[in-house]
């Protein structure tokens, strides 16, 4: 579960930005994640309910992680369009496999609401 690592990398990040803002506490952190970057948002989420717990600064923080759909442009007729399924997509408009990812493999904080 490579989740808990993210929760952990996430924390140098959250508190270099709690220390640039003077913050006495960090109450929400709102995630991008894209659908295909690998993570396991649910997995996410109690990684960092877990590690949380340990830092006074971000034990009251709720997470908040938006997923990203994937969305391919088609280089032929360009075509943008969502994709439920990363294996194999086709171009639903000209058949195409000639394909541009635009999005779907996100995965940063987005924004940080702090306590001054």
């Amino acid at each position: 579960m490579h989740e808990v690592s993210i929760a952990l990398g996430m924390l140098d990040e959250l508190f270099r930005i709690a220390q640039e803002n003077h913050a006495i506490k960090i109450t929400r952190v709102k995630l991008k994640i894209g659908k295909m970057s690998g993570i396991v948002t649910d997995s996410l989420k109690f990684a960092f309910d877990a590690v949380k717990l340990e830092h006074p600064l971000l034990s009251q923080a709720e997470i908040v992680i938006e997923e990203v759909p994937l969305v391919y442009k088609c280089n032929d007729c360009h075509v943008s369009f969502n994709a439920a399924d990363i294996y194999f997509p086709a171009c639903p408009e000209c058949g195409s496999g000639n394909l541009q990812l635009v999005s779907g493999e996100e995965q940063h904080i987005e924004s940080v609401e702090v306590e001054i």
